[in-house]
């Protein structure tokens, strides 16, 4: 019985660590969808892979789904919270999604501006 748990508990590590070289590999071929594939096996395996989950921020940051990317640091600050990069990350995220939607909210700003402007006309 012993000798069949040491096998089962292998098996995961040998899983983990095969798909978290195919991630690897893919991110670094630019295929990022392959490589999240590839980190979302890992975490499905391993939910506590805080590296799978940075990997899954980063192909998603690429894909441009930032909210994702936001989703995946926030469960890998949970699982390591002196993890500095995750924080940077996020932070980066952050930033660029509030400077986005400034541009958004100065657009509707104009946009508004030049309706009443219009009307007065």
């Amino acid at each position: 019985m012993a000798r069949e748990e040491t096998v089962n508990q292998k098996k995961p590590e040998k899983e983990i660590e095969y798909w978290k070289e195919v991630g690897d590999n893919s991110f670094k071929e630019g295929n990022y969808l392959a490589a999240l594939e590839a980190y979302e096996t890992v975490v499905r395996v391993d939910p506590q892979n805080a590296e799978a989950w940075k990997g899954m921020a980063t192909a998603f940051t690429l894909l441009n789904r930032p909210y994702q990317a936001l989703e995946s640091l926030d469960n890998a600050v949970d699982i390591d919270p002196s993890d500095l990069e995750s924080v940077e990350i996020k932070i980066l995220i952050l930033s660029k999604l509030l400077e986005e939607n400034q541009e958004r909210l100065n657009r509707l700003k104009k946009a508004q501006t030049d309706v009443n402007n219009h009307k007065l006309i």
